[in-house]
C-alpha cells in the first residue's frame, strides 16, 4: 500500500474512534440523568412515617382526671383524720354513703338543703348509712355552669365515736360521672384513741348502759326560721333554725318561752318532770338576774363563761345555767349542740386522765341562730343526768365556736352540796 493511502486509513480510524468515544460519553450522561429522575419519588415515600408519627402523638393525649369520686368508691380513713371527701352528683341521681357497723350517726349538718338534701329516715338513730339527693336548686343554670369544676355545697357528718367527715358535692351532668355508692371504713377504736390523745370528746351521746339510742341523733338545718312562729310550734323540728331532732334535747329562743307567769311563781312551783319546761323557767329567771353571774372564766378565743350552781330538778337530773360572753369585736358563731358537759377523772396534779361526755336531757338558750353578737352575753339552761362523782372526778362545761372548735372555753361546775 502506498504511503499516502496508509495516512488516509489512519485518519479514518482516528475519526471513528473519536466519534465512538463521544457517543459513549453522551450515553453515560443520559444514563445518569435518567437515574436521578428515577429517584425523585423517594421523598414522597418519606411522608408516610411522618403522618403515622403525628397520628400516634394525638392518641397519647388523655382527658384530665376529675378530682371527685364517681361510680362505686371505698374510702379508708385513719384514726387521726377528719377527711374531706369529694363526690360527683347528677341532678337525676342519688348517692348512698355507708359507715362502719361499729359506729353510729350522731350529727348531720347540711350546708344548703336546697342544693343537696339528706333523705329522712324513721330509723336514722340506728342506721349506718345516709342517702343524699339533689335538691330543687341543684339543676339550676348557675349550679350546672360550674359542673365538674367546683363543689355546689357540703354535708358534714359526725359519728358517735367523734369522727367528723365533710362531703363536698360536685355537680355533674351525666349519671355515669356521679358517685352512686360510697363505703367509708375505719377502726373505731383507733379514732377514739386519737381523739382522747388530742383531748377531744368521744362516745358522743352514749347512754350509761351502752344500749342503742332511740331518737337522739341530731340533724341540723342551715336555714333560718321566721320570727312569727308560735310557741306551740317550738317542739317541732322545722326546716328553719338549726335545732335537734331529739325528743329530749330541744333548743329554743327566748321569744318562744311562756312568760305568762312571773319568775317568782316558777321558783315556788313543784319540780317539773319535763326537762325542757324546767330549763325554760330557769332561762327566764337567769335572763332577769344578770348580776347573779359574778365569777367569769378567762376568755378563750373570745368566749368567757360564768356558771350558776347546779340544782336538782328530778331524781336523776340536774340543771345548770351557763352565761357566755363574747369578748370579741365580731359576732361569735357557737357550735351546734353546745354547751357540752364532761366528766373528767384527774390525777394528783389536776391533769385529766379520762374524759367522758355527760348525757344532756334539754337545752334552752337566748342565743338566736347559735350566734352571740360582739360584746354581748347569752344564756344557756342545760338539764343533764346526775353523775356520781369520785374523789378525783369533776364536771366541766365547754362552749366552742366554729372558728376554734378544738379549743373551747371551759369552766368547772360546783355542786350546791
Amino acid at each position: 500500500m502506498r504511503p499516502d493511502s496508509r495516512g488516509v486509513v489512519i485518519f479514518v480510524l482516528v475519526l471513528i474512534l473519536g466519534l465512538s468515544a463521544t457517543a459513549q460519553a453522551q450515553r453515560q450522561r443520559r444514563s445518569g440523568t435518567t437515574g436521578e429522575s428515577d429517584k425523585q419519588p423517594a421523598p414522597k415515600q418519606d411522608q408516610k412515617p411522618e403522618s403515622s408519627s403525628t397520628s400516634a402523638s394525638i392518641k397519647l393525649v388523655e382527658p384530665l382526671r376529675a378530682d371527685f369520686l364517681s361510680g362505686e368508691a371505698n374510702v379508708a380513713v385513719s384514726g387521726n383524720q377528719n377527711p374531706v371527701i369529694r363526690l360527683g352528683l347528677s341532678p337525676n341521681g342519688a348517692t348512698i354513703i355507708e359507715f362502719p357497723a361499729s359506729d353510729k350517726l350522731f350529727n348531720i349538718i347540711p350546708g344548703n338543703s336546697n342544693l343537696v338534701t339528706i333523705e329522712e329516715s324513721p330509723t336514722k338513730a340506728t342506721d349506718h348509712f345516709i342517702i343524699a339527693r339533689p335538691g330543687d336548686g341543684f339543676a339550676s343554670p348557675a349550679t350546672m355552669a360550674n359542673a365538674r369544676r367546683a363543689p355546689a355545697t357540703s354535708v358534714m357528718v359526725q359519728m358517735q365515736s367523734g369522727l367528723v367527715m365533710t362531703f363536698l358535692f360536685y355537680p355533674v351532668q351525666q349519671l355515669a360521672e356521679q358517685a352512686h355508692r360510697v363505703v367509708i371504713t375505719y377502726d373505731r377504736n383507733e379514732v377514739i384513741a386519737a381523739r382522747r390523745a388530742s383531748g377531744l370528746a368521744v362516745n358522743l351521746d352514749l347512754a350509761e348502759d351502752d344500749k342503742p339510742r332511740t331518737t337522739s341523733m341530731r340533724v341540723a338545718s342551715p336555714s333560718i326560721e321566721s320570727s312569727t312562729g308560735s310557741p306551740a310550734d317550738s317542739t317541732e323540728v322545722g326546716p328553719a333554725r338549726p335545732r335537734t331532732s331529739s325528743k329530749l334535747v330541744r333548743v329554743a329562743d327566748t321569744a318562744e318561752l311562756d312568760t305568762s307567769q312571773p319568775p317568782e311563781k316558777w321558783r315556788h312551783e313543784d319540780k317539773s318532770d319535763d326537762p325542757a319546761r324546767a330549763a325554760s323557767l330557769a332561762l327566764i329567771e337567769a335572763s332577769g338576774s344578770p348580776a347573779s353571774f359574778k365569777r367569769w372564766s378567762d376568755s378563750v378565743h373570745g368566749l368567757a363563761l360564768s356558771v350558776s350552781p347546779p340544782r336538782e330538778i328530778g331524781k336523776r337530773s340536774q340543771l345548770v345555767v351557763i352565761a357566755v360572753r363574747n369578748t370579741q369585736k365580731a359576732d361569735a358563731c357557737i357550735l351546734p349542740g353546745q354547751p357540752e358537759i364532761y366528766l373528767e377523772t384527774i390525777d394528783g396534779k389536776g391533769k385529766p386522765l379520762h374524759v367522758e361526755q355527760v348525757k344532756k336531757l334539754a337545752i334552752e338558750t337566748t342565743a338566736k341562730d347559735n350566734t352571740i353578737p360582739a360584746g354581748a352575753i347569752r344564756y344557756y339552761a342545760l338539764v343533764y343526768e346526775t353523775q356520781a362523782l369520785g374523789v378525783r372526778q369533776r364536771l366541766r362545761v365547754a362552749v366552742g365556736q366554729t372558728t376554734a372548735a378544738d379549743e373551747p372555753a371551759t369552766a368547772n361546775l360546783t355542786s350546791n352540796r
